[in-house]
């Protein structure tokens, strides 16, 4: 009963902060078709007391990730309806491995969500066709120490930040009248059941971490680590493909083949022509791509944490707002691997050891559908 009054009492103040427009204004807010996904890192699972997001609340309660991606990723949400987007969020939970609760009651940046929604993006479909798409999921990351990060996303292949958001930490003590299941919450079996199963925490996971103390801040440093950089992709006398890309702060998307242009009048370097602009530092690439040889690979690429950062510091050292610099990704002529170099305007260069690297041959038979350039 204690659960249900406050879900009503949410829904009661959600709505009162998204009635402050007139109602005229009310009535020509769009309608989108969405739903709600939550994200946790992997080895930091959480249990809602209860939470809203906009009118709609969520539903689970137990959230745990046990494999990448983990930190913005719009599978697995929750049903989807046609409904107006959010203002506003009311959440409370318990962090698990922090034994303690949280509550974030706040705004959240509704003309970005709205803008995205809006806009929509173009995104390649399976049979090879280009279409253009909206979103159809609000993210909730959230993370140790009270981060909560909202993304707009599709899938795992689209997902824009929205905004970083800080939790509040509460003291929440059980009320009467609960059940044995509402009951769980503040249960410390439950709490040492959670924290030391393989159905919510990887094994591998729980023993790396073990006896670490939890890395405060890591998930803002995800997003605080961005530089003024692009990208070159260079693909001697070959043709660039579609290029898939996650970053560590969560974002993730496409760049189209039609999308790029040649890099300073050369004709197989390629860049996505833009105004240049501070961005996350990669954490995944998907690169198509056509070789002198007429053959059509896949590089599928992935880069550790420390190293990355580590890379950009040194090219970009303390002027991180002074420097500009390229991300030379190279493909040698046997179709076996990619160099990573990293070079600023500044003089500084290094280069930059992916963590894993896979390239392999595709055909036009390939379950995945490849790249229709010639």
């Amino acid at each position: 009963m204690k659960k249900i009054l406050l879900f009503l009492l949410l829904t009661l103040q959600i709505a009162s902060c998204q009635n402050h427009n007139s109602n005229n204004k009310k009535m020509n807010e769009p309608q989108y078709e969405w739903g709600i996904a939550v994200n946790t890192p992997i080895g930091y699972p959480i249990r809602f007391y209860a939470a809203m997001v906009g009118g709609t609340p969520i539903v689970g309660e137990l959230y745990t990730e046990k494999e990448e991606p983990d930190w913005g990723n719009a599978f697995g949400y929750e049903s989807t309806s046609m409904d107006k987007l959010p203002k506003s969020v009311d959440m409370v939970w318990l962090s698990y491995k922090e034994d303690c609760f949280y509550r974030l009651k706040t705004a959240i940046d509704y003309e970005k969500i709205a803008k995205l929604f809006r806009e929509g993006f173009n995104q390649r479909v399976p049979n090879g066709e280009v279409r253009h798409k909206t979103y159809d999921t609000i993210v909730v990351g959230i993370a140790p120490g009270g981060v909560v990060v909202f993304w707009a996303g599709n899938g795992y292949k689209k997902i824009t930040e929205i905004g970083r958001y800080q939790a509040e930490k509460i003291d929440l003590k059980e009320p009467p009248g609960l059940d044995s299941h509402e009951r769980l919450i503040f249960s410390k079996e439950d709490r040492e059941e959670v924290l030391n199963s393989d159905l919510t925490i990887p094994k591998a996971v729980r023993e790396a971490n073990k006896n670490k103390p939890i890395p405060f801040g890591l998930w803002d440093s995800y997003r605080d680590h961005q530089y003024q950089w692009f990208p070159v992709y260079e693909i001697p006398n070959g043709k660039i493909g579609d290029v898939n890309y996650r970053y560590w702060n969560g974002e993730a998307g496409a760049t189209l083949y039609t999308d790029f242009a040649s890099y300073m009048g050369k004709v197989d370097f390629f860049y996505l022509e833009e105004p240049i602009q501070k961005r996350p530092l990669f954490k995944e690439l998907v690169i198509w791509y056509k070789a002198e040889n007429g053959e059509k690979y896949l590089a599928e690429v992935s880069f550790d944490w420390e190293a990355v950062v580590a890379a950009y510091q040194k090219v970009f050292r303390k002027e991180a707002d002074k420097v500009m610099a390229h991300l030379d990704i190279r493909v040698n002529r046997n179709n076996t691997y990619l160099t990573f170099q990293l070079i600023g305007d500044n003089g500084k260069q290094t280069f930059l050891e992916p963590k894993t690297l896979e390239i392999s041959k595709f055909t036009e038979e390939d379950v995945i559908p490849p790249t229709p350039f010639e």
